[in-house]
């Protein structure tokens, strides 16, 4: 026998199942029933939005992550004199520096510009890897204001001053091998003034910085 429920409209019996009511002609069917179509965008949508949401939570978390992430990258330890600045493959050590208005010995030397300063500097490099690491492959040094400007080396100026301090072994255009240590030397031609009043760094391959003053 058939299970009898009432009429949403008349509440007269009929048998469960029935699309309408024979006395009153109520549709018996439900919203979802007679609008599948719609319900099923529905429900896609809400789906979607609660996906959203929940990714979205994660999306934020992981910005927060990242961010403080990104901001330890560019907290810089800065070394002092004789620190060792320990990279992936080398160590590098700032051993000297000097403000001079002229490098060099007598008829090979060189003199600062008018306004200028020359900032000379000795450093070591050693392979701390076990790997041979190549010429090119060896960590920049520039000198750096407290501005963040970047400062190449005088080249006539550090030829110079490597002839008169006679200390630069270092690899011109062969590999340095693990363990082994080689001394460098730099001369930087910047404004007297304002080397003087300011504060100034020897950026080590652009990720770790040396004060000088």
């Amino acid at each position: 026998m058939a299970k009898l429920v009432n009429c949403k409209a008349c509440e007269k019996e009929l048998a469960k199942g029935v699309k309408k009511c024979p006395n009153c002609g109520k549709d018996q069917r439900s919203f979802v029933m007679k609008h599948k179509i719609i319900s099923f965008i529905g429900i896609i949508v809400i789906i979607g939005g609660i996906s959203s949401a929940l990714s979205g939570g994660s999306d934020e978390a992981s910005t927060e992550v990242s961010g403080e992430s990104n901001k330890e990258a560019k907290e810089e330890t800065t070394y002092s004199l004789n620190d060792t600045v320990a990279l992936k493959k080398t160590e590098v050590t700032v051993t000297n520096f000097e403000e001079r208005d002229e490098v060099g010995v007598s008829g090979v030397s060189k003199q600062a510009s008018d306004g200028g300063t020359l900032v000379a500097i000795q450093y070591t490099i050693k392979n701390i890897s076990e790997e041979p690491v190549g010429a090119f492959s060896l960590p920049t040094v520039s000198l750096v204001n407290e501005k963040g400007t970047k400062f190449d080396s005088d080249i006539d100026a550090t030829s110079n001053y490597a002839v008169e301090t006679d200390v630069d072994n270092s690899k011109i255009m062969s590999d340095l091998n693990p363990d082994i240590t080689v001394t460098d030397v730099k001369v930087f031609e910047v404004s007297k003034e304002k080397f003087q009043s300011g504060k100034w760094f020897i950026s080590v391959d652009g990720k770790q910085k040396v004060a000088l003053k």
